[in-house]
């Protein structure tokens, strides 16, 4: 049920929910550009891109040639920059991806409560190398998080990294935001970097 109330909230936006994104997009841009700048390939999706925001920039600061923006929500994709290509893919019933170089799964793991699906969603990831950005909660047991229309699962790090690590190695797990930019309700965000094993 949690998963079906997660699914409707985004595939209803026809813009992008969360303003204070806007403030946190240079501290991951300071965090990814730097690494995809190291990765070897001409092809980058961005799985779960939302309005594109970060494309856009991506765009304009790496060597990729294709780019790739899938999400769950049409609407948002709509204004997308026109040199990627976009498609509306439903993270609770993943279908084959497209052979790229890197991948970058960002805010969307927390929105997938099945395990399962989160693990069908990594094992169609075509490409070598993650970027996973996920909200994961403090405390020492997982937070859901349910009200209002809005749903969402925070994992703990430990069990974000078991579920990454059924197809990938985990080379890195860093914070790129500062804790003033962070939620107040006690959740961190979290990009994990990780290779095909």
């Amino acid at each position: 049920m949690s998963t079906e109330i997660a699914s409707r909230f985004w595939k209803e936006q026809q813009a992008y929910p969360f303003p204070f994104t806007n403030h946190r997009r240079i501290h991951e841009l300071n965090y990814l550009v730097p690494r995809l700048k190291k990765v070897e390939g001409k092809r980058l999706l961005d799985l779960g891109c939302g309005h594109g925001a970060l494309l856009e920039c991506l765009v304009h600061l790496t060597a990729f040639e294709e780019f790739y923006g899938f999400d769950i929500a049409a609407d948002l994709l709509a204004g997308i920059n026109p040199r990627v290509k976009t498609e509306v893919y439903d993270f609770t019933q993943p279908r084959p991806l497209p052979e790229v170089d890197v991948t970058i799964i960002a805010g969307v793991i927390q929105y997938i409560f099945s395990d399962e699906a989160v693990d069908r969603v990594l094992a169609l990831t075509t490409s070598k190398v993650v970027y996973v950005r996920s909200t994961c909660t403090l405390k020492p047991e997982d937070e859901p998080v349910v009200r209002d229309g809005y749903a969402s699962l925070y994992r703990t790090v430990t069990h974000t990294l078991d579920l990454l690590g059924r197809h990938f190695e985990v080379s890195a797990v860093d914070r790129v935001y500062p804790d003033e930019i962070e939620s107040p309700y006690g959740t961190r965000q979290f990009y994990f970097e990780a290779r095909r094993r």
